[in-house]
């Protein structure tokens, strides 16, 4: 990180004596003498007073090998801070949440292989949206537990551990007429707006926002974007439903799940990147194990 010349230099400035320098450094008294001469002609700075024997430095040179000193120590506490960081990285998991990757129940997971995964750290790292809890895995994430298809695992290269099937239900506010029907049909959506995420997703979701606009045309269609409590304030207002699942619906105090008549369902698992680090692959290990 600093000139090796410039480092010699250092050393025979904190001894004062050549001869210590030049064993401290492993080299001939000679070799460094040299090095010394090397920089003044390379420079233009003229280092050490006339009599060079006695390693006198000039005001020039005390300059240089104090500001020198100071840089190499601070070269050196830089590398020590990047090391520390990286070992502290190494002991810390960062599970990726969001409202469609839930963290509780990885984070549960987890901690019940405690002893399999000994000091291993786990830290939550939340985002707003789903696609940007994927787009920051590996830089900011390093795990999540979320819904997915074939289609997904594609797009964002990922591996999959299934942990089970959710079927997608139907979300409504506390006090909506239907809180009490023990399980929706389809035309009880009739008159109403279901919102639906946005296209491209999940396959559950394309599927059922199809064969609503096929089928069902009674019903309006809201295509949204992100989860939030914005969201959930409309869906309340509005008397509206909500097409999600129940690990979703979890986040949403104010909204009741219901179970729906159909057979729209997609996967729950863990996900990682394909190419994951050796730490995220031995988690994965052990979570199988479950």
């Amino acid at each position: 990180m600093y000139d090796k010349d410039i480092e010699a230099l250092c050393i025979l400035y904190e001894k004062k004596d050549y001869k210590a320098a030049a064993h401290a450094l492993g080299m001939k008294e000679t070799t460094l003498k040299s090095r010394v001469t090397a920089l003044e002609e390379k420079y233009g700075v003229r280092i050490l007073s006339v009599e060079k024997d006695d390693a006198i430095f000039t005001n020039a040179g005390k300059s240089l090998a104090q500001d020198a000193l100071f840089m190499i120590r601070y070269s050196n506490s830089a590398i020590q801070k990047a090391q520390r960081i990286e070992a502290e990285e190494n002991l810390s998991l960062k599970v990726g949440t969001s409202y469609m990757a839930p963290g509780r129940e990885l984070v549960s997971a987890l901690e019940k292989r405690r002893k399999d995964l000994g000091s291993l750290m786990f830290h939550p790292v939340h985002f707003f949206s789903m696609e940007e809890t994927l787009k920051h895995l590996e830089s900011h994430v390093d795990i999540l537990a979320s819904f997915y298809d074939e289609r997904l695992l594609k797009k964002y290269s990922l591996s999959a551990l299934e942990m089970r099937k959710e079927r997608l239900m139907l979300a409504i506010a506390e006090d909506d007429e239907l809180k009490a029907v023990p399980m929706l049909d389809i035309e009880d959506l009739y008159g109403r707006r279901v919102y639906i995420y946005k296209k491209g997703y999940l396959k559950a979701f394309d599927q059922l926002r199809a064969d609503i606009m096929e089928y069902h045309k009674q019903i309006e269609i809201i295509t949204f974007d992100r989860y939030s409590a914005e969201l959930e304030k409309e869906i309340e207002e509005k008397k509206a439903f909500l097409a999600t699942f129940k690990s979703i619906a979890e986040s949403m105090p104010s909204l009741s799940l219901k179970p729906v008549l159909w057979n729209y369902s997609t996967a729950f698992g863990i996900l990682s990147k394909k190419d994951a680090s050796d730490k995220v692959r031995k988690v994965i290990e052990i979570l199988k194990k479950e």
